[in-house]
């Protein structure tokens, strides 16, 4: 999440929630994720960050025991068929970075230490809610997600407009909305009224939902990238504005992705953004190496 100077860090903005609302809202988000038989862990990095909450290794656990949300055997599916679209081998090639740097973090590593990314092995949908685009904004989303997925090999589809608006609760898996498959990416022109996490000077939030059967790896399922759609129209206004709205939104698309902040300010995944000149080099070595994740026909 970005803001206009003076920039905010989004964790450092996030941590004004009180601690009755991180209670009601982690079990909001408990009781929204649904586990197919208490066997599998799921959380949204997404959460994470609202609640200012950091997760261990193995991830949030839900299903396993206690009152967590768990649904009992018999109940609805909450994960689709598996193996949907899913490839034997990357669908892309990514762009191999220039120079060598380690000058990145993972928002989530499994208990090996590989990072949490999306399966290279089949397209990457994505739908946007298009109502609040400001005037000037119709090439910055399909742009960064250009740069994006040559960054990262990740082949992207476009499904289309959607009516649906971003919520922390979302569902990962909406069959009656997108089909027997992941639910696709969310990205939404939004406001602060709809997307409570944008109030202040935050400018855009991002993040994904991953899912692994207890004890194995995990894999990132389906995302949402959420734009304060009045700021970043307002900034369209400056000569500067377009650079800094496609570098936000690139930002925004590198935590999808599964990379997170870092304390070197000559990165884009820095918390605040200074000069938007895209992703450099720290960031693009970061997302290479996302695009390592193993196919995941089990999912």
């Amino acid at each position: 999440m970005e803001t206009r100077p003076p920039r905010h860090a989004d964790a450092n903005a996030r941590r004004r929630s009180s601690a009755a609302a991180v209670r009601l809202l982690l079990a909001g988000f408990l009781c929204a994720a649904a586990v197919f038989g208490g066997a599998a862990a799921l959380d949204d990095p997404r959460i994470r960050d609202l609640l200012d909450i950091r997760i261990g290794p193995s991830g949030m656990a839900v299903g396993v025991a206690g009152n967590d949300g768990a649904q009992p055997a018999t109940a609805a599916p909450a994960t689709p068929p598996p193996g949907f679209e899913e490839a034997d081998a990357p669908l892309s090639t990514p762009v191999r970075p220039a120079a060598a740097s380690d000058s990145y973090r993972f928002l989530a590593v499994n208990t090996d230490g590989s990072p949490v990314g999306y399966s290279p092995c089949r397209p990457l949908h994505y739908v946007i809610n298009t109502a609040l685009a400001p005037d000037g904004a119709e090439h910055l989303v399909p742009d960064a997600i250009g740069t994006i997925s040559a960054a990262t090999g990740i082949r992207f589809v476009y499904d289309g407009t959607t009516a649906e608006q971003p919520s922390p609760q979302r569902r990962p898996y909406q069959p009656e909305a997108y089909g027997d498959r992941w639910a696709p990416l969310l990205i939404a022109w939004t406001t602060p009224e709809t997307a409570p996490q944008l109030k202040g000077k935050v400018i855009g939030t991002g993040g994904s939902t991953h899912f692994g059967y207890e004890g194995g790896p995990k894999t990132f399922v389906t995302g949402g990238l959420d734009l304060d759609a009045p700021q970043i129209a307002n900034e369209l206004r400056h000569p500067d504005g377009p650079m800094y709205a496609t570098a936000v939104i690139l930002h925004e698309l590198s935590h999808v992705m599964g990379l997170d902040h870092v304390d070197d300010h000559t990165q884009l995944m820095y918390p605040e953004i200074g000069l938007p000149e895209g992703l450099s080099t720290g960031d693009l070595n970061g997302l290479y190496e996302l695009s390592k994740v193993p196919c995941r026909k089990d999912l």
